[in-house]
């Protein structure tokens, strides 16, 4: 866009070099009234460009709510919901709500835009108006010949049409270089926050040793975690466990070098995490959360996530395989090429349960040394369940492998349970020992389990 206004303004001005040598040659004192007359409307031009990016700033917060809205009341995954809630009236209301808000938003703004456009044009006009009273007053006076003034009419006419161009054009690329401002500012923002830490590549590793390591959210003042202190080996199965807020999630982070920590160290294989490139470090990591994507890939891709390997489709169907979902994709329309996604044309939609395995079935693929899973069989069936923890169990050798759970019969796999408590460890030990302790918390959370 800045470059069509960019030739719109190039094209105007040369124009305007062309009438003007035409009109200064007729009479000197017309070209600078018809300057004149233009200045006020590219000032209010201007001014007025200024106002669209207020406007926007504004109502962005409401406009994301209202796509967010539109989403919810259309997109097929809610509509059993929507409809058996009878929650179509009341999602309605709020989506009338945000419309309503940013409607008014603009037109509070409108009194601006009139009052800026009606002052330049007032301006423009009476500059224009005295322009061609001049010329008038030239050809009664006899200043000017008749014939001259002729060709000052069309010369005016001409160089009129090429101010309004550069007018129009130059505030037009006023206004997308403000949004192009904004635009470079966030680059900026976001290289500086989410660029390399260190220059030191991380290798897969072999250890990972968590010192008295912690992290606080940003404008909190309590730590969602820590200290903890807590070392992972290779071929280590870690079950992590805990209630809501426990401060799992945030240990997840710390261990995938996704976040730093900000009190302590994470280090891998004594490379401290923070200190290290982060993107050399996920390289390694292999990580199946709670939100996973559904991505509107084919089924090969949803597996590959665009990163094949040496090994091909065997690899594929492996990690398929793995997570028990072999036989499903092969039977899918297109079989690896079929898209995932009922909303597309030719889209096969797997239940809830396969999507879980199909992201599990990334994580199996990427054949990580860091291997995290966040409640990774919630949605599946006992079947489904069994064959993931199988696969992890046959391979865990080759990585350190960390399942977070709230299913305490999952963690009858891992070596090792690490109990959180407060974004603390309070207990870690094996699933023989934890149920044992008399007042414990895996030994309270096991009870309830089992007694549902």
């Amino acid at each position: 866009m800045l470059l069509q206004d960019a030739l719109g303004f190039t094209s105007g001005l040369i124009d305007l070099l062309a009438v003007a040598s035409v009109l200064s040659v007729v009479h000197p004192v017309l070209l600078p009234l018809l300057l004149l007359s233009v200045v006020p409307r590219g000032l209010g031009s201007v001014h007025a460009a200024r106002l669209d990016p207020a406007l926007h700033h504004e109502t962005i917060a409401s406009r994301n709510i209202r796509h967010m809205m539109r989403w919810h009341l259309t997109t097929p995954k809610l509509a059993d919901e929507l409809r058996g809630n009878s929650m179509r009236g009341y999602a309605h209301h709020w989506y009338a709500a945000v419309c309503e808000r940013i409607d008014s938003r603009m037109t509070g703004s409108a009194p601006r835009y009139l009052a800026v456009h009606l002052v330049a044009a007032c301006a423009s006009g009476l500059f224009t108006a005295l322009t061609w009273l001049s010329l008038g007053g030239l050809v009664v006076g006899g200043y000017m010949a008749p014939g001259a003034a002729g060709t000052a009419i069309v010369a005016m006419r001409t160089s009129t049409a090429a101010l309004s161009s550069l007018v129009v054009y130059g505030a037009a690329m006023f206004q997308h270089a403000l949004y192009l401002g904004d635009y470079t500012a966030f680059i900026a923002q976001a290289a500086e926050r989410s660029g390399p830490r260190g220059p030191q590549a991380m290798e897969a590793p072999e250890k990972i040793r968590l010192e008295e390591a912690g992290y606080t959210y940003p404008g909190k003042d309590a730590p969602a975690l820590g200290p903890v202190s807590l070392t992972l080996n290779r071929g280590e199965v870690v079950a992590v466990v805990g209630e809501n807020g426990a401060g799992k999630s945030t240990l997840v982070r710390l261990l995938t070098a996704l976040t730093a920590p900000t009190a302590g160290t994470v280090s891998w294989d004594g490379v401290p995490t923070s200190d290290a490139d982060q993107r050399s470090a996920w390289s390694h990591v292999g990580l199946v959360t709670q939100s996973y994507g559904y991505w509107p890939f084919s089924a090969r891709e949803n597996i590959t996530l665009g990163q094949p390997g040496p090994r091909g489709e065997e690899a594929v169907w492996e990690a398929l395989g793995a997570v028990g979902m072999k036989e499903v994709v092969a039977g899918f329309p297109q079989g690896l090429d079929t898209l995932p996604a009922r909303s597309l044309w030719g889209g096969h939609e797997p239940s809830g349960g396969q999507w879980q395995r199909l992201a599990c079935g990334r994580a199996f693929h990427r054949r990580p040394a860091l291997l995290v899973m966040d409640e990774p069989t919630s949605a599946m069936d006992p079947r489904g369940e069994h064959r993931v923890f199988s696969g992890l169990r046959e391979t865990k050798d080759e990585r350190i492998t960390v399942i977070v759970t709230h299913r305490m019969e999952n963690c009858r796999l891992a070596d090792r349970i690490i109990v959180l408590d407060g974004g603390r460890i309070k207990e870690q030990g094996s699933f023989e020992q934890l149920p044992a302790v008399e007042g414990g918390t895996f030994r309270e959370l096991y009870e309830l389990s089992q007694d549902r």
